[in-house]
């Protein structure tokens, strides 16, 4: 998607045009000015972690839920690496514009701090872990990720990047007991990531 590319702000109309393999006149029939397509994107972004939350709530509770944070931003990882759609947000997000504002993060705080409210009422945080104020650090470092993903070209390691961010944060954020117990990689990667975590 142009959006990812080059940015919002060099994104030309006919440039995206070119690249949808569409006429003006559709793009416009659908959009009718690229503030609109930048909504659109942005919107995609809200529904991903909507569906996100849907389904972490859905059926009984985790049995941990600092784990299903960890799997969430994993999930989100995933969804960049394949859909355009998401990228084009998060650059949406991160780059100064008309975007670079509290509505492009307001999906992603509020399902980090949600969580984090869970986790607190199963007595899976450290004491002076404040939700909110957590969801918005946790939410600057991987969109400090991204940005640096970006800007060297070196998107295809975010799922170790994204680990890494765990490993440093989450000692600070999670009880002892519950720290060992956490697979900071994405599902499936069976891989311990703290010493004494469980695979």
């Amino acid at each position: 998607m142009v959006i990812d590319r080059n940015g919002y702000a060099a994104a030309s109309t006919p440039e995206i045009v070119r690249q949808a393999g569409a006429s003006r006149g559709a793009l416009y029939h659908h959009f009718q000015s690229k503030r609109q397509l930048g909504d659109a994107v942005l919107d995609c972004q809200r529904r991903f972690f909507e569906q996100v939350s849907e389904q972490a709530w859905a059926g009984p509770a985790p049995q941990v839920w600092l784990q299903t944070l960890i799997d969430i931003s994993h999930y989100y990882t995933a969804g960049i690496l394949d859909d355009p759609v998401l990228r084009a947000a998060v650059r949406l997000g991160i780059e100064p514009g008309p975007y670079q504002s509290a509505e492009s993060y307001a999906a992603p705080l509020g399902a980090v701090t949600a969580v984090l409210e869970s986790a607190r009422v199963a007595d899976e945080l450290q004491d002076y872990v404040q939700p909110a104020e957590a969801a918005r650090t946790l939410v600057g470092c991987y969109s400090g990720i991204q940005l640096l993903a970006l800007a060297l070209a070196e998107r295809d390691g975010l799922h170790a990047q994204v680990t890494a961010m765990w490993r440093m944060c989450m000692p600070g954020i999670a009880r002892k007991n519950i720290l060992t117990r956490l697979r900071l990689g994405p599902p499936g990667s069976g891989r311990p990531s703290l010493p004494g975590a469980r695979p």
